[in-house]
């Protein structure tokens, strides 16, 4: 992205670094088009926006939920970051062809950093690593005054612990089965954390989550592989070891459970 390299008469994007930030609104004339139906993971996710509400959309890639709830009438405006200036040229193309544009505003900037707290009042981070989203959040704090949908890739039982420690509870959750794989989605607000040493939110029992069997099937194979692992490793921590036995039990147990349903 350096201004070094780029051709003296080149479009400039629609978008920029830092704290300053413009609308997609642009050079071209808007179109309007009919958008692309959400993946079944990226449905559940906008399901859960308050009509109305304003949404920003961390690690955003093609916009592909802001783009559908501002065209859907179900927000008024949107914002999207990203750390890199590819998917935000997706997005803008996006939010053009869907005639948006002048709506959504981007953001080349990491995580929150350049995103005003009082601009949204929903924080939707999907699709990265647990850690990465609790980096994100602890450099944000603000975030977590604000309803929050998040789907982590990995790292789910530490981030909803360390979410838990930071006074969030798990309001709603689901598992999503989308191109061969199920993931775990959360709505999150401000109250106390319920089964912190569960290795998955209660919700998700009391909901009697249709998928929960597959998922905790597919979590025992995965916890399995990790202990067998750890066993035979000459360093492994005495703690950590215990830990993910305990974890394993757990899964078995809610996995029992989760049969009985569909007896």
């Amino acid at each position: 992205m350096s201004g070094n390299t780029a051709h003296r008469d080149a479009a400039p994007p629609p978008f920029r670094a830092g704290r300053l930030a413009v609308s997609g609104a642009a050079e071209r004339p808007a179109q309007t088009g009919s958008c692309a139906p959400l993946s079944p993971r990226l449905a559940r996710l906008a399901a859960w926006v308050t009509p109305g509400s304003v949404v920003i959309d961390v690690g955003t890639d093609h916009a592909y939920i802001p783009i559908w709830l501002l065209q859907s009438g179900l927000s008024p405006r949107a914002y999207a970051s990203d750390i890199k200036a590819g998917p935000l040229r997706n997005a803008a193309a996006g939010a053009r062809r869907c005639g948006v544009e002048a709506r959504l505003t981007l953001y080349l900037c990491d995580g929150l950093s350049a995103c005003a707290p009082d601009s949204v009042d929903t924080v939707l981070i999907a699709g990265m690593g647990g850690e990465t989203i609790q980096g994100i959040l602890a450099a944000a704090p603000w975030a977590l005054d604000k309803r929050l949908i998040v789907q982590a890739q990995t790292k789910q039982e530490s981030l909803r612990r360390w979410l838990g420690a930071q006074g969030m509870t798990v309001l709603d959750a689901a598992l999503v089965h989308d191109a061969g794989r199920i993931y775990v989605c959360w709505l999150l607000g401000r109250g106390k954390l319920r089964g912190a040493d569960w290795p998955l939110d209660p919700v998700l029992v009391e909901k009697k989550d249709p998928l929960l069997r597959a998922y905790t099937e597919e979590r025992i194979k995965r916890t399995l592989r990790q202990l067998q692992g750890m066993e035979q490793g000459k360093a492994t921590d005495s703690a950590a070891l215990e830990e993910v036995r305990r974890t394993l039990s757990a899964l078995r147990e809610l996995h029992r459970e989760a049969e009985t349903w569909q007896a």
